[in-house]
């Protein structure tokens, strides 16, 4: 162990340094969490979705209307207005649409049951069983 004794500072200081990057680290890491607003607030931002690194898809809740944003880049856009919140633990789902109407032959079929056969069937012929 004698010859580790002249590195001691050095294994110090960069024990040192690792414990205050993780620091720094989990410090900008809770800044850059959810953004939660006040207990009772009107305003408040439900979802987010990062595009790109200069746009986000906003989700914007205000007094039980929701609205959805592009935020970021030149210009800031309202893709969508007073959107009904969705109930608790539920999204809103479309009703499955109806199915389509089946409509009757305009005319009667072309070969029906009196099409005549190709060859005339000779009078001796039998169907094989299958």
């Amino acid at each position: 162990m004698d010859y580790l004794q002249p590195y001691y500072t050095v294994i110090a200081l960069i024990l040192i340094a690792l414990v205050v990057l993780v620091g720094v680290a989990m410090i900008l890491r809770s800044f850059n969490g959810r953004v939660r607003g006040r207990r009772g607030s009107r305003l408040g931002i439900s979802e987010y979705y990062e595009m790109d690194q200069t746009r986000r898809l906003v989700l914007i809740r205000r007094d039980d209307v929701e609205h959805l944003m592009l935020v970021g880049g030149p210009q800031d856009v309202v893709i969508e207005s007073n959107i009904p919140p969705a109930s608790a633990g539920q999204p809103q789902i479309p009703p499955p649409p109806e199915p389509p109407q089946l409509r009757t032959a305009p005319r009667p079929a072309v070969f029906g049951s009196t099409r005549t056969p190709l060859r005339p069937v000779p009078p001796n012929f039998q169907e094989p069983n299958s």
